[in-house]
């Protein structure tokens, strides 16, 4: 059972994070996982300098929770919320929307505009069997009568806002894959300057 961590525990590592390493893709050999992983990994994922400040201020938190799930693992259910979160904040100041338009229809909205595209998704996803979008390969592949990853994200978005909104005792060790899908999906709503770096260079705060 989860429970308040001690003041003089707040900075050890959650215990769950020893039960995974990283396996060198060279040597075959592995190593413990560590905060720098974690890290590295979080800081890999940014929106661009076309999406507002204030999206890219509040998508923050997701990449600073992915860090921070090294103390306290459950973080990473925390990190995969505040990124759909962040999806539906960037839907609405997209088309000008007020909090009241359903995620599905906000969602609906930006595949038949064309605003997002398969093709602007990092890795090819499916659906398993809980509903949740699993990056199956970072390779792109013609799968002939596949039908388009965009069009299962109507359905699929805000079924997993609503999973993580409403609780969900689901917690695992891919939540930065979740929230790249989520930084694919945002940076298609808005332009990128021509005359930008390709990420947004703001260090995680």
């Amino acid at each position: 059972m989860e429970e308040l961590k001690k003041p003089s525990d707040i900075v050890k590592p959650d215990e769950r994070q020893a039960f995974f390493s990283l396996v060198d893709p060279v040597t075959g050999r592995s190593r413990p996982l560590m905060l720098e992983d974690l890290y590295a990994s979080a800081a890999s994922i940014n929106l661009h300098c076309g999406v507002p400040e204030s999206i890219r201020s509040h998508f923050a938190g997701a990449k600073n929770l992915l860090v921070y799930a090294w103390y306290y693992y459950p973080f990473n259910v925390t990190a995969r919320f505040i990124s759909m979160v962040s999806i539906e904040y960037a839907l609405r100041v997209r088309f000008g929307a007020s909090p009241s338009t359903p995620l599905k229809h906000l969602v609906r909205k930006a595949v038949e505009e064309g605003l997002i595209r398969d093709e602007g998704f990092s890795h090819l996803d499916s659906v398993n069997d809980e509903g949740e979008s699993v990056a199956e390969s970072p390779a792109r592949t013609s799968i002939p009568n596949r039908s388009r990853y965009v069009d299962r994200l109507i359905d699929l978005l805000p079924r997993l806002r609503n999973s993580l909104a409403h609780g969900t005792h689901m917690v695992h060790p891919h939540s930065a894959r979740s929230v790249q899908i989520a930084a694919d999906f945002i940076n298609q709503l808005f332009v990128k300057p021509a005359d930008t770096p390709g990420v947004d260079t703001d260090s995680l705060r």
